[in-house]
């Protein structure tokens, strides 16, 4: 039986490849002669037909040096690579990641029939300073275990999400130490604070909000603190 096949299906359309990397040699010269002839032949068919659509393609790799070890056709990167769209990873855009947070528990609160009151502060803190080498599939994955291991009704905690960080005894004293070494010293709380909310409002880009996210307190309080120390 002749059926449709997914090009001929988006037709005046659109369609996405994922992992164009991944196409075999024979598949890459089929795509190629698409894009440069607009026309293709059904398997087992030997009638040209004609077709006009716009091709999407994304790559978690580097084409460019793909087609240098002789991974990927040079002629097939070139016709691809006619508007190329960057996107960075997610550590990179870590003023996406409440976006995010929010969407995804939507969908698993719908998903397993709970009600969520959302991330605790020291989640939030850790998620932004997070490398997020997976990233939002990771992101994705970590929230729905999160969403499994959380009653309803209650906040998602940081081992909740993240239950590989687990109290380490050594560090606590050494943190203790520190405090220890720092009363010893001409200590003044209003100057350290001050200088704490200066470099979280650096890190952030002067973004209040995102400082407030490192610092794990509220926007409110930081703007409260900001205008107390006139910075």
């Amino acid at each position: 039986q002749s059926r449709l096949g997914k090009f001929e299906r988006a037709n005046g359309g659109t369609i996405f490849l994922d992992e164009v990397i991944e196409l075999s040699p024979r598949a890459q010269a089929a795509l190629l002669r698409i894009l440069q002839e607009g026309e293709f032949e059904r398997v087992g068919d030997s009638q040209t037909r004609i077709l006009d659509v716009r091709v999407i393609t994304a790559t978690n790799e580097d084409l460019e040096q793909a087609v240098k070890t002789g991974r990927f056709r040079a002629d097939l990167y070139y016709r691809l690579n006619i508007f190329p769209v960057q996107i960075p990873p997610l550590r990179e855009r870590r003023e996406d990641i409440p976006l995010l947070v929010e969407h995804f528990l939507h969908r698993f609160e719908k998903m397993y029939g709970k009600t969520i009151q959302g991330v605790s502060e020291k989640t939030k803190v850790f998620m932004q300073q997070y490398e997020w080498p997976g990233n939002i599939r990771e992101l994705e994955n970590l929230l729905e275990r999160a969403v499994l291991l959380t009653d309803d009704q209650q906040l998602i905690k940081l081992n909740a999400i993240f239950p590989q960080i687990k109290h380490d005894p050594e560090q606590a004293v050494a943190i203790e130490t520190d405090f220890e070494q720092l009363l010893k010293a001409e200590f003044n709380l209003e100057e350290h604070e001050k200088q704490l909310i200066l470099t979280a409002l650096k890190k952030a880009n002067h973004n209040v909000s995102e400082a407030a996210r490192l610092l794990g307190i509220s926007r409110a309080a930081l703007d409260y603190r900001i205008k107390k120390f006139q910075l």
